[in-house]
């Protein structure tokens, strides 16, 4: 199996093939390069041509001199029968190698970093002439070319091993790119993400890492649909015995009146209204691509559950500091989880009070601020905390018997979570205040 190890073994040695064959070329391009004006020539022969130049071509000195200037290279030209008040100011150290020349055809001085030599001429026209070098010494002259073609190796090797390195890791990588945003996805609830896998880079561990990766996302969308269908299954067999009991109790209610009978109704309502709630169960895996006015959703919720208010005489004030409030969602979800708040603190307020509902928006955090406040007995401080699990019931204040089964709370938190919100409650002085917090739709 052609699988990553060798995929890499290849690599490596391909990208060292390239790197070796890089570094050869270089540095015959290099050798020719030495055939230049001035590179490759020792400083025997640097001086051999500038006493060649100063015998044969005097008219050519500037020209020489401005070329070996390039490279920190001085030539010093001193003739024999110039007036002394025409004499250049040359620097200490070549005064005294033409002062060495009075007894001699050659000098030469040498320190760590410089190498001054200087030799006596007889130029064309029979004039005698003095030159002078000074230059680089050898040891600076193999360092600096030293310098020079490891540096242009070294840098053509990260250039060249940064493009093989860049290409091996989008061919190794590529595949993990798509199972990240694959698994991105899966996370949010998207249950038909799936790797978009390449054809390129076929059995190696990393497409088979991406075949198990959907095979899992497979094997996990299978195993939630069956979940549901189960629900949906039981609560579809839970209500049919539930509807043939009613319809006895109703039965044997036109046969005679009893309290039992009244007792087995109620249980029953119960049960039922139980599993409709199961079923109310938000899907986490619908898209939020509605986009929504927390006024007019709040607005249109108070309006319908005015009918419960007015039976039990409580007013419901809303209050708004913006015109709309325009957030993503899945407005049924969204609609269902707020509703069920309202219709709560109107059912456990007390007689002749209100219920404060109550929309602001914080700027500087974008998002929404919305409290419900009622004027109810509140929830024991050590039942707070757990008041958002499922079936978690308060046995003082808010029993069962006031209708609630320990659901409607767990689905809101459920709702608001999803809509990436946060739900908390705490007693005030009045009642229980119960407070959401829902980010804003930047998009508008």
């Amino acid at each position: 199996m052609f699988n990553l190890y060798w995929k890499v073994f290849f690599g490596f040695w391909f990208a060292s093939l390239i790197l070796g064959g890089a570094a050869v070329f270089v540095s015959l391009e290099l050798r020719q390069e030495r055939s230049l004006e001035i590179h490759g020539l020792s400083p025997v022969k640097l001086v051999d041509r500038s006493a060649f130049i100063v015998r044969r071509l005097p008219q050519d000195i500037k020209n020489w001199q401005q070329q070996l200037s390039k490279y920190d290279i001085q030539l010093y030209i001193a003739k024999e029968h110039r007036s002394p008040l025409s004499t250049p100011n040359y620097p200490k150290s070549i005064n005294r190698i033409f002062s060495s020349l009075d007894n001699s055809l050659y000098a030469e001085e040498s320190t760590l970093t410089r190498l001054r030599v200087g030799r006596k001429e007889l130029s064309i026209d029979g004039e005698s002439v003095r030159f002078a070098l000074d230059m680089p010494s050898t040891n600076i002259f193999r360092a600096k070319e030293l310098i020079s073609h490891i540096g242009v190796q070294v840098a053509l090797a990260f250039i060249l091993s940064g493009l093989v390195c860049y290409v091996l890791a989008r061919y190794l990588t590529r595949n993990i790119k798509q199972l990240s945003i694959a698994s991105r996805a899966l996370a949010s609830g998207d249950l038909t993400a799936r790797a978009n896998l390449s054809n390129i880079s076929k059995n190696d561990e990393l497409s088979q890492l991406g075949s198990d990766f959907n095979d899992m996302a497979d094997a996990l969308e299978s195993s939630i649909e069956n979940q549901k269908r189960l629900v949906r299954d039981i609560s579809h067999e839970l209500r049919s015995p539930l509807t043939r009991l009613q319809i006895a109790l109703e039965l044997a209610r036109q046969k005679g009146n009893s309290s039992e009978l009244d007792r087995i109704e109620q249980e029953a309502n119960r049960l039922n209204e139980l599993i409709g709630q199961i079923l109310a169960m938000p899907d986490d895996s619908a898209p939020l691509e509605d986009t929504i006015d927390l006024v007019e959703l709040l607005e249109t919720i108070i309006e319908d559950s005015m009918i419960e208010a007015e039976l039990k005489s409580v007013t419901m004030p809303f209050s708004c500091s913006c015109k709309e409030a325009l957030a993503s969602a899945c407005a049924e979800q969204l609609h269902s989880a707020l509703e069920n708040v309202i219709r709560n603190a109107i059912r456990y307020t007390d007689d002749n009070s209100e219920v404060k509902v109550k929309l602001s928006i914080d700027k500087s955090e974008q998002q929404y601020h919305l409290s419900i406040d009622d004027c109810g007995p509140g929830i024991p401080e050590q039942d707070l905390p757990h008041i958002f699990k499922p079936f978690y019931r308060v046995d003082k204040a808010r029993n069962r018997g006031t209708g609630g089964y320990g659901i409607g709370l767990a689905i809101v938190k459920r709702v608001i979570e999803r809509h990436h919100g946060q739900v908390t409650a705490t007693n005030t002085r009045h009642g229980l205040s119960i407070r959401i917090i829902i980010p804003a739709n930047t998009d508008f």
